[in-house]
């Protein structure tokens, strides 16, 4: 890439050092509030909001031409954001194939020859099979199951995979996790509306609590009442996430009001917040295993 003092737009991730030899920027105003450093030698005007896909369009400018964009962050590039702007760029190498280390980067390397992909800004992007694969594959960076299968939900629910064809995807592959993998796709459930609810769902079915989902709530009339997340319906039990929106706004009185209603028919709540669920997630399935106890013995 070449770039000339009267073209260069800084709007978008650029070699510091390509910059600099062109003219159209100084080494010291690199280093000046002006520019948002993004990996080694890469930068962007400081006034530009930094995204994940903004960090991946930066990491291609320094990967080698055969390394391929997957996992979380090929999800990104494709509209499903699962990640945070600073979390790891997903790259797939071949084993033959250098590549310094960045931070910043995470990289796994195959032997498999070339992941499935198509050309993006240099490099490579993940099919979305094969991006699904990356994630559910991938125990380096240390996402725990009922994580992986939030954003398999996500990628479902998004349209970006669908079962039958991942399941074809995986079938007789031997990748190091892909048995996890394959235990997450039986897992998944694209009715989960957000990846804590799924990340919930799978704590408790992996317990074998297993709630059922998007179950609609009517009254003797047979009116329409509210319809619950996660719920055990012989126990008339409720398991609900709420998350930081839940406390915005008029949310928290729209929430009570529906509860209440919802109450008034024999139903009981837990409710789960993103401190239960982060923090001690075993002991959120021991909080609704008393409760379904509780329910049975009333």
């Amino acid at each position: 890439m070449s770039f000339t003092s009267a073209d260069f737009a800084f709007a978008e991730p650029f070699l510091g050092s390509h910059a600099i030899a062109e003219g159209a920027v100084t080494e010291r105003a690199l280093r000046s509030p002006l520019f948002t450093r993004l990996f080694r030698n890469v930068y962007v005007a400081s006034a530009v909001l930094v995204t994940h896909v903004l960090r991946c369009r930066a990491a291609a400018l320094l990967a080698p031409p055969r390394a391929v964009l997957t996992g979380c962050s090929a999800a990104a590039v494709r509209g499903v954001d699962l990640v945070g702007a600073y979390d790891p760029v997903e790259l797939v190498l071949p084993e033959s194939v250098l590549f310094a280390l960045q931070n910043g980067v995470h990289i796994r390397r195959t032997s498999r020859g070339c992941a499935d992909s198509e050309p993006w800004q240099g490099i490579q992007l993940a099919s979305a099979p094969r991006l699904a694969l990356d994630i559910l594959t991938n125990t380096k960076l240390h996402r725990s199951l009922p994580r992986v299968v939030g954003y398999l939900d996500a990628l479902l629910r998004a349209g970006e995979v669908d079962v039958p064809v991942l399941a074809d995807y995986l079938k007789g592959r031997r990748d190091n996790g892909i048995v996890r993998a394959k235990r997450a796709l039986r897992l998944a459930d694209p009715r989960s509306e957000s990846i804590p609810e799924s990340e919930l769902r799978v704590w408790l079915t992996v317990a074998g609590l297993e709630p059922e989902l998007q179950v609609p709530v009517v009254d003797e009339q047979g009116a329409f009442v509210g319809r619950l997340d996660l719920a055990f319906p012989e126990r008339k039990l409720a398991v609900e996430y709420d998350g930081d929106w839940h406390r915005e706004g008029d949310q928290p009185q729209r929430d009570e009001a529906r509860r209440r209603a919802i109450r008034a028919l024999g139903w009981s709540f837990v409710i789960v917040t993103k401190t239960d669920l982060y923090g001690a997630p075993k002991a959120v399935v021991a909080s609704i295993r008393a409760a379904l106890s509780r329910e049975s013995a009333a």
